[in-house]
């Protein structure tokens, strides 16, 4: 009886093996050791890569990098900076995200998303053109009071020598967002709350500078007299209350 054969000898699990013919060997003669393949030595971990699950991820790299840049100028952010403020090693972030231009592109689309999120939540049950506008003016202060180095932050993305990835996200916000506002100054010009605007473009940049230049603004005014005055929300109410007279005395019907 082969020697295969009888060590598989009334196995009901391996009918194959079973049915296969195997040469005949003599009591005396040894039988063939089947090869045993080497096992392949497993692929070698890229540098910086998570070594487990449940690691650190992208996404929250991305959050602890906003937190950093609310308060250090975006164009003194390094990785090292960053690692050092996630708690990391640097390779981690290297291996996300390559180089700092790239992680300050998926910073600024992660505070995109943020502002977003932000005027949905103002707009639900608000469908006239003119409470939306209210709605995202209130909702561009209270983003720039939280983020103060957003603008240079798209500025030093822009200022990059990779074009291709801040091109790419440039191209991607403004297609999605002018046609909203074009279409919010159409809707209010139609149901008579909004006059027709001289450039709707113009508009939508005018109302972004006016949001943002609040807080800067307001640290300047505060300094007068060699006194430093916190922002309040009392002042912020103030600023948001004129900011919507002021804008709708000069687009509004």
């Amino acid at each position: 009886i082969p020697a295969c054969e009888m060590a598989y000898n009334g196995n009901a699990d391996d009918a194959e093996f079973r049915n296969s013919k195997e040469p005949q060997h003599s009591m005396s003669t040894k039988p063939k050791q089947p090869d045993v393949k080497k096992r392949a030595k497993p692929r070698a971990r890229r540098i910086g890569r998570p070594t487990e699950k449940r690691g650190v991820g992208k996404e929250v790299l991305v959050e602890k990098t906003k937190e950093l840049i609310r308060e250090l100028p975006p164009e003194k952010l390094s990785l090292t900076a960053a690692a050092k403020h996630a708690g990391v090693h640097l390779t981690l972030f290297k291996y996300y995200f390559h180089d700092r231009t790239r992680l300050l592109v998926d910073v600024a689309w992660s505070l995109n998303l943020d502002l977003n999120e932000r005027i949905q939540a103002g707009e639900r049950n608000k469908p006239q053109a003119s409470d939306r506008l209210h709605v995202r003016i209130d909702a561009i202060i209270d983003f720039y009071l939280l983020n103060p180095f957003y603008h240079r932050l798209i500025l030093e993305i822009l200022a990059s020598e990779d074009e291709a990835a801040s091109q790419d996200m440039i191209d991607v916000w403004m297609a999605k967002t002018l046609p909203i506002y074009r279409q919010i100054f159409r809707d209010g010009v139609a149901n008579g709350t909004l006059r027709p605007v001289v450039d709707e473009l113009y508009v939508y940049l005018a109302i972004l500078g006016l949001c943002e230049q609040f807080l800067h603004g307001i640290q300047l005014t505060n300094r007068i007299g060699g006194t430093r005055t916190e922002i309040t929300s009392a002042m912020v109410a103030r600023y948001k209350s004129f900011l919507h007279e002021f804008i709708f005395h000069g687009i509004g019907a």
